[in-house]
């Protein structure tokens, strides 16, 4: 007769291997690992933004108005703050021309600033940037140009080329640097015909096509001939494609003398 064995328990088994022994003992461990992990996350994301800091260079932009404006967006958590959406509210700002935000541990919202650096009046309506793009600081700037602004150049022309007549605006600088001149104001039709007002007072008709060329000859005749007289002279017109004509506030030669 052959004996048989029972099988032993599932608990007997368990106590006879120290392995699953060790394993059993883990599982209160890892839930206590798993709930502290839970409660610190809680308490991350509960956290409250406690510092706001703001940098840049700034000249038009008030940092304690920005600062109230971002405690005013910020509604929630440290972790939860929408950067996204502050960003975009506060490039709205017409002094404002990039902004970038970064959360620093624990409490503390980093916040960079760049602010609109004008190089150009556009028209009275405005000024423009370095990109060439045109913004308008209040609604009430062309009433109220604000005397810092008035020695910058005046640009007019259609809106769309506004970075067009920025990049032409340097290049007709560079040019008439050698001859110790600069342009105050530059103005493109909508055929894309140039009028230029020097900083002399002069104003000078460039019109269609060759530009470039136009002005490079009218270097030439004003250095060797017509920069003595300059204050005498109220237009030169540079149209022309085998000379100029100029406009004078009163004659070289006075009759009689």
């Amino acid at each position: 007769m052959t004996a048989t064995t029972q099988p032993a328990s599932p608990l007997l088994a368990v106590l006879q291997d120290p392995y699953r022994i060790w394993q059993w003992l883990q599982l209160p461990l890892w839930l206590l690992v798993l709930v502290s992990i839970w409660q610190t996350a809680e308490q991350w994301l509960q956290r409250p933004l406690v510092e706001i800091q703001i940098s840049g260079e700034f000249q038009q932009l008030d940092t304690r108005q920005l600062e109230q404006q971002l405690w005013r967006q910020i509604n929630t958590s440290y972790a939860l703050t929408d950067l996204a959406s502050i960003k975009q509210q506060l490039e709205q700002h017409a002094w404002i021309n990039q902004v970038d935000l970064q959360r620093s541990w624990p409490d503390l919202l980093k916040v960079q600033v760049r602010e609109e650096r004008p190089v150009a009046r556009w028209g009275d309506q405005g000024l423009v940037n370095e990109q060439g793009r045109i913004f308008s600081p209040a609604e009430s700037f062309s009433q109220q140009l604000p005397t810092q602004f008035a020695a910058l150049p005046q640009l007019s022309g259609p809106e769309p080329r506004s970075l067009a007549l920025m990049a032409q605006y340097r290049d007709f600088n560079q040019i008439l640097r050698p001859l110790g001149i600069s342009v105050s104001g530059l103005q493109m039709e909508a055929r894309g015909a140039w009028t230029l007002t020097l900083d002399n007072g002069i104003r000078l008709l460039i019109g269609r096509g060759n530009a470039i060329e136009k002005l490079r000859r009218f270097t030439q005749v004003y250095s060797e001939v017509l920069a003595r007289y300059a204050d005498r002279i109220v237009q030169i017109d540079a149209r022309y494609t085998n000379g100029l004509a100029v406009t004078w506030n009163e004659p070289l030669v006075k009759p009689g003398s």
